[in-house]
């Protein structure tokens, strides 16, 4: 956010601490626990949410150097995604084009791309660069059987690719801008090019996907779950939310935001006492904690709706004097509170979701980001309930 955008959230924040209140949903939201069971609507999801639009797949700083690369499955597609020779970062199949094996594996920095298989090498444009045994394949189309291109796209400091190839005819680059709407001038703002990568962690809880970014959309368990980690520090269930399409961030007050009261408005700096959570549509969560970034993203699992992959990744500021272990604090608080507290309770729930003793679940009106989430699921799904 930018400082007129802060102080505008700040005011918003001190009201509702005065006042009890919270941002509010028009309504309570139902939601059918088949939305976190069935394995038709898994499919559909899988389809619709993470096959044909855009995925956030990281920050620049995630690929900060030619030829540095990430290759990761995503909803079930294998994805390579490569900064070029020339600076551009472009996305493609992980797919070898002779028998099908991935070109690349985990992350690193590569001049070429060798098919573990048979040998076969492409660069980092995705040409395919040569054969083995030459004889073998004399005559073979070598310049029409390159990496199949995905499109992709590097904006404000964030990467993303679509899953699915490109189209005859289709450009090469996503329109994010259009997708992220208002929401893109304030992720500009935080300037998330000047973050480096610290480090990055993936666990497999047994919890649907959408769960895992649930767990991020409301401050209202903060006091009950949280009492003896993280509740402490913040004001429960007490927030700001604001849309943007399919998008949303949501803001939560630190206690020690009661320092600022004395202040003119004109000299309150809410950076320390505010964090700002985004939610990039459909699987990513977006903190801009104190002086961090932190990004968790919920991939599904190819066949198992009541599974997930989700990867915590820790950005810390270019120009910190702070030592590792300051960032590795940072890590273990984030990792223990998600995974010993949220996570744990959500295996239970799911358990809960595909026992068939309850039809729905309930979002309140005080959950604004929550119903936000699932009503644009719904509306990017096209389905009702």
């Amino acid at each position: 956010m930018n400082k007129q955008e802060q102080l505008a959230v700040g005011r918003r924040l001190l009201g509702h601490i005065d006042g009890r209140t919270t941002d509010l949903a028009d309504a309570i939201f139902h939601n059918r626990v088949s939305a976190y069971a069935s394995r038709e609507r898994a499919a559909l999801e899988r389809d619709r949410l993470f096959r044909s639009r855009p995925i956030f797949m990281g920050l620049s700083t995630r690929l900060p150097k030619p030829g540095d690369y990430l290759a990761e499955d995503v909803a079930g597609l294998p994805v390579l995604l490569v900064r070029g020779a020339d600076g551009t970062v472009r996305a493609f199949a992980n797919i070898c084009r002779h028998r099908g094996a991935p070109v690349a594996q985990g992350c690193g920095n590569a001049r070429a791309f060798v098919c573990p298989y048979h040998g076969w090498t492409y660069d980092t444009a995705g040409k395919l660069l040569g054969t083995t045994d030459k004889v073998g394949f004399a005559g073979f189309d070598v310049a029409g059987h390159g990496l199949v291109r995905l499109p992709a796209v590097e904006r404000h400091g964030l990467l993303f690719a679509r899953p699915s190839p490109l189209a005859e005819g289709e450009s090469a680059t996503l329109d994010v801008d259009g997708d992220l709407g208002l929401i893109a001038q304030d992720l500009a703002a935080l300037d998330l090019a000047t973050y480096p990568l610290h480090s990055v962690d993936r666990v497999t809880p047994r919890i649907n996907w959408k769960f895992a970014v649930d767990t991020f959309l409301e401050g209202y368990h903060i006091p009950h779950l949280h009492r003896k980690t993280i509740a402490p520090y913040f004001i429960g269930n007490v927030g700001t939310f604001d849309g943007a399409g399919l998008h949303g961030r949501m803001c939560v007050a630190r206690t020690s935001i009661d320092a600022l009261r004395p202040l003119p408005e004109g000299e309150r700096n809410f950076r320390p006492h505010v964090i700002s959570i985004y939610q990039l549509f459909p699987n990513t969560i977006v903190i801009w904690q104190v002086d961090h970034i932190e990004v968790w993203r919920a991939f599904p699992d190819r066949d198992d709706p009541g599974r997930c992959e989700v990867e915590l990744a820790i950005y810390k500021p270019h120009d910190t004097d702070k030592p590792d272990a300051y960032w590795e604090k940072n890590r273990d608080i984030a990792i223990r509170t998600v995974l010993e507290e949220d996570f744990p309770l959500g295996e239970r729930m799911q358990i809960g979701f595909e026992s068939g003793a309850v039809d729905e679940v309930v979002y309140g009106r005080n959950e604004p980001s929550l119903v936000h989430f699932h009503a644009s699921i719904r509306s990017a799904l096209g389905v009702a309930a």
